[in-house]
């Protein structure tokens, strides 16, 4: 539950310019975000009441545009505004800037995991690295259930081959939370792995996201053969 802010409208706007925005707390900053759709004086209610009926602040995520233009006091233009908000901070933290090191199945994790938060279906991607492990550019190469069909290898590295990429590292998430890899992991990874050989790309790892910092590492199982350059293994999470 949100504590009550103990501050007016006013006073939390000057709270946010004077010690930024890491002081207020938040229930204030929902309070903010009311402001700007009511008057000042009502914000605090209705933030009070959506805190109840939606949850913490990482819930407002799993509202779509028709789901906040539903909420009294929010409009098409608010919605937007909201829906653009927590995009743009999603997109913030996704992905490593290129040119960052991908050298771990930890880095890898680190850097991919806000892409895949909140998913409700699996979504497939692919690191490409140069041949110092230099984060190139990521790219999603299917989303749906993981299958032989949707993860096809021709698809898989067709843009590791445009971007002369040194080796890939494919990573996908697992709705359910649960990062262990099923069969068909395991045979889309042994596929991959063959087409990488054939190509003279290797797959450096293939990690797969669970939820609350889990994850799965190929490379660190040891499924994934070591390849020269300086990938490593951290411990198995």
């Amino acid at each position: 539950m949100l504590s009550t802010p103990t501050h007016d409208h006013h006073a939390l706007i000057d709270s946010l310019t004077e010690a930024g925005h890491a002081s207020l707390s938040d229930f204030d900053l929902l309070v903010l975000v009311m402001g700007g759709c009511v008057p000042p004086s009502k914000a605090t209610a209705l933030a009070r009441r959506y805190a109840e009926e939606i949850g913490p602040p990482a819930c407002l995520e799993d509202l779509d545009f028709s789901g906040l233009t539903s909420l009294e006091g929010i409009g098409p233009v608010k919605a937007a505004a909201i829906v653009a908000g927590i995009e743009l901070g999603r997109r913030s933290l996704a992905g490593r800037r290129p040119g960052a090191r991908l050298g771990s199945s930890a880095e890898v994790y680190n850097a991919l995991w806000p892409a895949m938060l909140n998913e409700r279906t699996e979504v497939f991607s692919c690191a490409m690295v140069d041949a110092k492990l230099r984060l190139i550019k990521t790219q999603v190469i299917s989303k749906g259930t993981l299958t032989a069909s949707i993860v096809h290898p021709r698809e898989s590295f067709r843009p590791a081959v445009r971007n002369s990429a040194s080796g890939v590292i494919f990573a996908h998430n697992h709705p359910s939370g649960d990062p262990l890899p099923s069969d068909e992991d395991r045979r889309i990874t042994g596929r991959l792995q063959e087409v990488g050989r054939i190509l003279g790309i290797p797959v450096l790892d293939h990690v797969i996201m669970g939820t609350g910092g889990s994850y799965y590492s190929f490379a660190d199982s040891g499924e994934i053969e070591p390849q020269p350059g300086g990938y490593r293994g951290m411990v198995l999470r």
